[in-house]
């Protein structure tokens, strides 16, 4: 069963939502700058990785349909595309943020690292819940 390109974007926007306030709270732990500099950060690193929420949940997903046959995700899924998810989100933010905020290495990998670990977290629970209000047909119903 295959979500529909309303669910693959919903999934995206609802998912960015809830990270620009993640985002700005790791950029503001590592670094004495204003909120109002962390949020507009925070905002242009929603829009990059908006892209990037909608290409990797969906070919995540068309791999897992691929292997498995269903969209239904284990556990074991779940973390894979919680960690392949935020290995490739790190690829994007660190050159954004040594290159827009002027952070030194250390600052842009220690935001990283706490980013890492919040968004893994974050992910996962953004995943299951979503999949439990938005369940594909072959999913089981709770």
């Amino acid at each position: 069963m295959r979500r529909s390109h309303l669910d693959w974007f919903r999934h995206a926007i609802c998912y960015e939502l809830g990270a620009v306030g993640l985002r700005t709270l790791c950029t503001l732990a590592v670094a004495q700058i204003g909120l109002g500099v962390a949020t507009s950060f925070s905002l242009l690193s929603t829009l990059t990785v908006f892209l990037l929420t909608l290409s990797h949940t969906r070919i995540f997903d068309y791999w897992l349909n691929r292997l498995t046959g269903s969209l239904q995700k284990s556990r074991r899924a779940r973390i894979w595309h919680c960690l392949s998810y935020e290995l490739t989100a790190s690829l994007i933010s660190i050159p954004l943020t040594l290159w827009l905020l002027g952070f030194s290495w250390q600052q842009a990998l220690l935001r990283e690292l706490l980013m890492f670990f919040a968004f893994t977290l974050y992910t996962y629970l953004f995943n299951l819940g979503y999949d439990k209000v938005f369940p594909t047909a072959d999913a089981p119903q709770c």
